[in-house]
Formats: C-alpha cells, sequence, structure tokens
C-alpha cells in the first residue's frame, strides 16, 4: 500500500514538473515579448488599463481615442473584475501575462486527474504532455493577453466536474466560464447540453424519467437555460448598448467577418441551410482544413474518436472555421485557446473508448498521442525546438525605457505610442499617441518613441511632436529616440541625447565626405518583417547637406522594391544630412518591411537632387572601403548585400564573393551546362541552376555563371515557355540585381515568373540564348565538339506543383506571400 501510496505521489510530482516547466519557459518567453516592445495598446494595453481600473473601482473603464469607454463596446468579459486583484499583488502589466501562462497550465491538474482515474497513469501522462505541448494553447499565452485563454482551465474544471459528479463545482465552473467572454457562454451551454445528454444516456431506460430530476440532470439543464440566457444578453443587449454610443450602430463588428454568408446572426445561421454549398466551400479550404488537421493532430487524432464531445465544441469551431478573418482558422493566435480543452476531452473520451473494447490498442493509443503532439510541436511549437520558437531580441534601446516609465507620476494622463502604452497603462487616463493631445480630460505627459511601434508615418509624428512644441509642451527627457515630455515644461530644444538611436559623435578618421561602413538586418522570421541597418561615417570634409547616402532594395529583375524616397527612416526625418557634422557615426534603420524571398541591398552616396541619376551619385569608390562589392558599368552604385529567405522561415545572408558555390549547394536545384561561339570564334561556356517545380504564379530564379564576359553589343535572353510559346521573358546585360561592369564575375541571375493560371503537373522549359543588339542576330549553340546546335539553349524544364497554402503571414500581411518557403 506504501509503495503504491508512493508511486502516486511520483506521478503527481512529475505532472508539477510539467507545469512548472511550461510556467517557467512560456512566462519568460511572454515576459520578453513584452520587454522587447511587441506588445502594443491594441490589445495588452487597452485590456491591462481595463482590468487596472476595475482593481480601482472603474469597472472596465479604458481610455480609447480622445474619452474614456468600457470594454462592453466589444466584448463582456466580467472575468477582468474577478482577476483585477491580481494588481493588489503585483502592481505590474507582467502579472497579467504571468496569469495567462498559470491558467494554460493549470489545466493540466484537472485533465490528469480524470485520465488517471479513468486511463491509468501512463495514458494520463501522455494525455498531459500533448496538452502543454499544444502549439494552438502556447500561441494563445504569446499573444499578448485576452479573455478567451483563461477558460481553458475552467473547461476542463467543468468536464472533471462532471465525470465526478461534483454537480457544485461544475455550476462554478461553468458560471466563471460564461463570465469569460460572451462567446464562452455558448461553450457553457454546450458543456451542459452534453452533460444532460450523459445523464440520460448513462440511465437505465426505465428510470430516464426519473434521471430528470437528479441533480445529474436538473443542473447541467439550469446551467444550460442560463448560459444561453447571458449570451443572448451579453451580445444583443449589453454590446449595443454601449457600442452604439461609440461606433454609431448597435450592431457587433465582429459579425462582419462572415461576409459571404452574411452580416448578421440570422442571415449567419440560416446560411447552413439557404446556402450549404457555400458553406461547405469554405469550410473546406485547404487553409481550414488543415487548421482542423492541426488541431487533431496535436492529440494523435484520437479526438476523432470522441466525436460527442467536439459537437459541443462547434459554436467556435465554425466560428473559427468559416470566419475571413485567417487569424482565426490559423490556429497562431488566441481564437483556438477554449477549443484545446475540447480536444483533451474527446481524446481522453476516445482513450476511453478503447480501453473499454479494445484494451490491447492501449500502448498503441498512447504512442500515437504522444508521437502526434511531437510532430505537431516540432512543426508548430512556439518553445524551445519547436517548429515557430520566436524568442525575441531584447536590445538596448529597449533597456532604456524604463528610465522614462519611471518618471511618470502614476497618476498623470499619459499619451504614449503604441508600442510603448503598455508599459504606462496602469492609471486612469493612458491614450495612444497622438489621442489625448486635446481629450476632455488632456494628457499632461507624453512618452514617444520615434522609432518605431507608432501606428502612424514617420513624418507625423515628427510633425505632432514640433506641433507640440511650439505650444505649451517641453522635454523633460530624451535619449535614443524617445522622448519624454510634459505640458509646461520650458526646455523646448531636443537633447543631444535624443539623435543617439541615428547618430554617435566621434573624430573623423577620414578625409572622404561619407563613407559607407557595413549593413546588418533585423528580421522577424516569423511575419517575414525584415529591418535594414546601414552605416555611414561622415568624413572631415563632409559639408552638410552636400552628400546623402541612399539604399535601394532589388529583386532579381533589377526593380526597385525601396528606396528612402518611398518610406523615410525616423534617422534620415529626424537627423537629416543637413545636421551631420564631421565624425559622426551614422545608423540608418528602415521600418519594418515585406520582401521577396531573394532580395539584394544597393547603395549609393548621392550630391545631386536625383538619386536615379548617375551623374548624380559619386563613385563608388569614393564611398566604399574594404567592402565587398558588385558595381555596374558607371560605377556609381554597389550591390554591399543579397539576402534569401530559407526554408525554415530564416533570413540567410549570401556570400557575395561566391554566389556560385551558393547556388551549386542547393539541392533543389538543377545544374545544366551549355556552350555559345561567338563572332570570333570564342566559346562562351556557362553552368546554370535552376529550380525544377514551382508553383503557380510563384517567380523562379536562374543563377549562372559564364567563363568570361559577353563581348560588346551581346546580350542575353532567357524565356519561360509552354508548348512552345514564350510566356515570359527577360532580357538584356549580366545581371545580378544591377548590370554587372565588364571587369566583375561574369554572373547572371534573373527572375522569371510562372503564370498564375497553370494547372499542377504543367511543364514549362526555360530557354537561353544570346544575340546581338545591333543587328538581333543570336549565336550559335554548340557542343563539345564545337558542331552547331541551333540558336538557343534549352537549360530545363519546370514542373508546375500545386498551389501553396498561404501561412498566417501570407493570410494577413498579403505583401509576405512572396518570400512564404
Amino acid at each position: 500500500m506504501n509503495r503504491l501510496k508512493q508511486r502516486r505521489c511520483y506521478d503527481w510530482l512529475l505532472v508539477l514538473v510539467f507545469m512548472a516547466a511550461y510556467t517557467i519557459t512560456f512566462s519568460n518567453l511572454a515576459f520578453d515579448i513584452h520587454a522587447g516592445m511587441r506588445t502594443h495598446q491594441s490589445d495588452l494595453g487597452q485590456i491591462d488599463q481595463a482590468v487596472w481600473n476595475s482593481s480601482r473601482g472603474r469597472f472596465l473603464e479604458f481610455s480609447k481615442d480622445d474619452f474614456l469607454s468600457t470594454r462592453l463596446t466589444d466584448h463582456v468579459e466580467p472575468i477582468f473584475v474577478l482577476i483585477s486583484p491580481v494588481f493588489w499583488l503585483w502592481d505590474d502589466v507582467r502579472a497579467l501575462l504571468l496569469l495567462q501562462v498559470l491558467a494554460a497550465a493549470l489545466g493540466a491538474i484537472p485533465l490528469y486527474a480524470l485520465a488517471r482515474g479513468k486511463l491509468g497513469i501512463s495514458p494520463a501522462l501522455g494525455l498531459v504532455l500533448a496538452y502543454l505541448l499544444n502549439p494552438q494553447l502556447q500561441s494563445a499565452i504569446l499573444t499578448e493577453f485576452h479573455a478567451i485563454p483563461l477558460a481553458v482551465p475552467l473547461i476542463l474544471w467543468a468536464f472533471w466536474a462532471a465525470f465526478r459528479h461534483k454537480w457544485r463545482a461544475f455550476a462554478v465552473a461553468l458560471l466563471l466560464l460564461t463570465g469569460v467572454k460572451e462567446e464562452a457562454a455558448l461553450l457553457a451551454a454546450g458543456i451542459a447540453a452534453w452533460a444532460c445528454l450523459r445523464a440520460l444516456i448513462t440511465s437505465p431506460a426505465t428510470r430516464r424519467v426519473a434521471a430528470l430530476r437528479t441533480p445529474a440532470f436538473v443542473v447541467p439543464a439550469l446551467m444550460l437555460i442560463l448560459s444561453l440566457a447571458w449570451f443572448a444578453v451579453a451580445t444583443f443587449v449589453i454590446v449595443p448598448a454601449h457600442a452604439v454610443n461609440v461606433y454609431g450602430s448597435g450592431q457587433s463588428v465582429y459579425f462582419h467577418r462572415y461576409g459571404p454568408l452574411g452580416d448578421t446572426p440570422l442571415d449567419i445561421f440560416s446560411s447552413f441551410f439557404t446556402r450549404p454549398g457555400q458553406v461547405w466551400a469554405i469550410a473546406t479550404e485547404p487553409a481550414r482544413m488543415r487548421y482542423l488537421f492541426g488541431l487533431s493532430l496535436a492529440f494523435g487524432f484520437l479526438p476523432l474518436l470522441g466525436l460527442d464531445i467536439l459537437v459541443f465544441s462547434l459554436p467556435l469551431l465554425l466560428a473559427n472555421l468559416l470566419s475571413t478573418y485567417a487569424a482565426q482558422y490559423y490556429g497562431d493566435l488566441h481564437y483556438s485557446a477554449p477549443l484545446v480543452p475540447f480536444f483533451a476531452m474527446a481524446a481522453f473520451v476516445g482513450m476511453q473508448r478503447l480501453r473499454r473494447h479494445a484494451p490491447r490498442v492501449m500502448p498503441f493509443a498512447t504512442t500515437l498521442l504522444i508521437v502526434g503532439a511531437i510532430l505537431f510541436y516540432h512543426d508548430a511549437g512556439r518553445g524551445p525546438l519547436g517548429g515557430h520558437y520566436d524568442p525575441t531580441p531584447i536590445n538596448a534601446h529597449h533597456q532604456l525605457l524604463h528610465r522614462f516609465v519611471d518618471q511618470l507620476p502614476p497618476d498623470a494622463a499619459v499619451t504614449a505610442t503604441a508600442a510603448v502604452h503598455p508599459h504606462i497603462s496602469h492609471r486612469r487616463y493612458a491614450y495612444k499617441f497622438p489621442h489625448g493631445l486635446q481629450a476632455a480630460h488632456p494628457a499632461d505627459w507624453a512618452l514617444i518613441d520615434v522609432t518605431g511601434g507608432t501606428d502612424m508615418a514617420p513624418g507625423d509624428v515628427k510633425s505632432t511632436v514640433l506641433a507640440m512644441l511650439e505650444k505649451d509642451w517641453g522635454i523633460v527627457d530624451a535619449g535614443d529616440g524617445f522622448l519624454l515630455m510634459r505640458r509646461g515644461a520650458p526646455t523646448k530644444a531636443i537633447p543631444a541625447a535624443f539623435y543617439d538611436f541615428a547618430r554617435r559623435p566621434g573624430r573623423p578618421d577620414q578625409s572622404d565626405p561619407l563613407r559607407f561602413v557595413g549593413l546588418q538586418v533585423a528580421d522577424w522570421p516569423r511575419w517575414r518583417q525584415t529591418q535594414i541597418i546601414s552605416h555611414w561615417q561622415v568624413g572631415a570634409d563632409y559639408v552638410p547637406g552636400s552628400i546623402r547616402p541612399w539604399l535601394e532594395i532589388r529583386n532579381l529583375a533589377g526593380e526597385r522594391l525601396y528606396t528612402p524616397d518611398d518610406l523615410t527612416p525616423p534617422a534620415l526625418l529626424w537627423y537629416p544630412p543637413t545636421q551631420w557634422q564631421p565624425g559622426d557615426q551614422i545608423t540608418i534603420t528602415t521600418l519594418p518591411l515585406s520582401l521577396p524571398r531573394t532580395w539584394g541591398t544597393v547603395i549609393a552616396a548621392v550630391h545631386g537632387p536625383d538619386p536615379f541619376t548617375p551623374q548624380h551619385r559619386l563613385p563608388a569608390p569614393l564611398f566604399l572601403l574594404d567592402t565587398t562589392s558588385l558595381t555596374p558599368p558607371d560605377r556609381s552604385l554597389a550591390l554591399v548585400g543579397v539576402y534569401q529567405r530559407q526554408a525554415d522561415g530564416r533570413l540567410q545572408a549570401l556570400p557575395l564573393d561566391d554566389l556560385p558555390q551558393q547556388a551549386a549547394s542547393d539541392p533543389s536545384l538543377a545544374t545544366l551546362s551549355g556552350r555559345f561561339r561567338t563572332a570570333a570564334g570564342d566559346t562562351l561556356s556557362l553552368q546554370a541552376w535552376l529550380p525544377t517545380q514551382a508553383a503557380a504564379g510563384a517567380n523562379i530564379a536562374v543563377f549562372s555563371q559564364w567563363n568570361q564576359p559577353l563581348p560588346d553589343g551581346v546580350v542575353a535572353f532567357m524565356h519561360l515557355r509552354q508548348n512552345d510559346a514564350t510566356i515570359d521573358q527577360h532580357d538584356g546585360p549580366l545581371q545580378v540585381f544591377i548590370t554587372l561592369a565588364a571587369d566583375q564575375p561574369a554572373w547572371d541571375w534573373r527572375q522569371l515568373t510562372l503564370p498564375a493560371d497553370s494547372a499542377p503537373g504543367t511543364t514549362l522549359s526555360v530557354v537561353l540564348g544570346l544575340y546581338h543588339t545591333d543587328t538581333g542576330a543570336r549565336l550559335d549553340v554548340i557542343d563539345a565538339q564545337g558542331n552547331p546546335l541551333g540558336n538557343e539553349l534549352r537549360l530545363g524544364t519546370i514542373t508546375v506543383a500545386p498551389p501553396l497554402i498561404p501561412d498566417q503571414a501570407c493570410a494577413l500581411i498579403p505583401a509576405t506571400c512572396a518570400s512564404q518557403p
């Protein structure tokens, strides 16, 4: 008996270890996201302010635009009032982030307690492991803070209470669940309906009438009525009554996410009967089917044996599955959190049935459960070793924020830029900049980070700040792009330390007026957002404003995707070249950009009004020093960086001095070769690398290396053909993002685009040739013995692959689709 008790103690200890590791790992990741300024006014800042105000007796109040509002304009979340005392213990926004992680971890207790008693220790441990490894749940607790993840332990508690016939606990769990959010009331109603049916089904046929009077039926029936009534009141009374004063309409904006099916609850519901084909077509789109696949794979497909549990989650499951808002059915944000416990319980019920009817397969089922969980975690997990592991970098700029936050009086009304807002939201009046400047209760302090995360154009930020300084605002403190301002402060001049994000003063160590020093990139693989950081040194001969740095991002077709004139970086707005001084070390960081899979960075030093005119650019040797680069014939530009998105989503810098080796080492590319004869009888040979398959509409890159530069007046053409018909082509001299000078490597990198309507399985040909630009005469293709083979070389074929299923970044930010691995 003692050994049995000891064994029970050890397995519970293991569960607690799992929970502790989960809490430590994901709370630290959540804290880092916040510290790295990847949380924003929407949603962490505004929710945190509403919860904090609730802890001070101002229930669900927060600052919206220029006025005080309430969370009830969008959602009914009484749970926020119940959790608000957490700020009595720890007055920090991170208390909410920790609470969210703890809520998910605590769900393991009722799940294990239930499974252990019904299935045994090993299957129960496997079920808890699958639950904690679930990527959808991990994504939910790393998506700022929301109410709906708090439903997770309550759902599991309610199921545990129903199986254990703890009807008081069952009622409390469902009451709390209905208070999480309006749609959570539908989940509570689903659990109550399931419990009612279970009470009838498990009763003998002769006693089913009597079962209607037992707590096993009466309590769930009462909770079913109460949950549905609360959902109706919350959705159709409370929210409209508050929303109409803010939005001018009482109808929830969230119903518009089902546009093809209607924009009212009645239209959406009736579409299941009036337009079932359209509903089916939406639900079976590849991305949505992948969503269902992932939910099931996370528990080894065992939930398919417990569909009678899943059917009671249909209100939320269908709301996610049929939404036009892709975030709801990709599983990478918070929307899927309450579905995870339903799938866990469905897996539990499925394993119960296996244990009852096929006990010999239980070891296999447990193995399947664990393998499925590990596979899905490896593909999409957000923790260490997970496929979507995405730790947040925290730099000196982020760490400096505390210096300014600590100077804010606790009762001051503050306006702050979007990414700063969650760091100052523990106050009654916390506006998102520039709101609050003209509010009825105006902000008297402002904390602004001009370097990013403002939800404003950089130029608008600057003009607003300058307008404030012209009025009654002054500077209290500044540094590295942060501005702390107060009404009535006497200082109007922006301190020099503010410009540290753009320059570091120093002594000039060269006479050249401006010199390029180096290039960096800051990349966020999850959203494929990239910032390019260029470094420049101002020399002793620099005359302020006489020369400005220039940076272009180009694709393989040589097209400009970005220039500073398109979206001026904050550094050039706040500290323009007219203010530069000899010795300054300049750092220019672009705003986040969505770029194609392969792109190049081209720089120049511009001394005239038109950066696109070679005569207005300095020769590259005057601004480049010890930098590997490729240059065009006029030498006024320099390609200094080439980057490519890899299959794992990471951005890799390709070596500029050895691009052919990079192409040769790519196993997805086919290697081909050919020869041409020039008019002078010389042999031009090349080796080329191109993909063997690509999706319809995709851009393909063909890299070739020649044994020598092409003769003067000779250029290449590359055709993409289908049945001898040319469907895309690229003509011109050798180029790698820019046209290459004759003394540069004889490399060529071209881009062709597959037709968007090409059917999968279609075979396309890539054809290469050379011709004289003055006559159009083509050069002969020859074999190894010099025999002519025609006047064009068939490099290879490309098979059209099925279209890629858009990932979440592509679905939410269409500009990232071109770089989807």
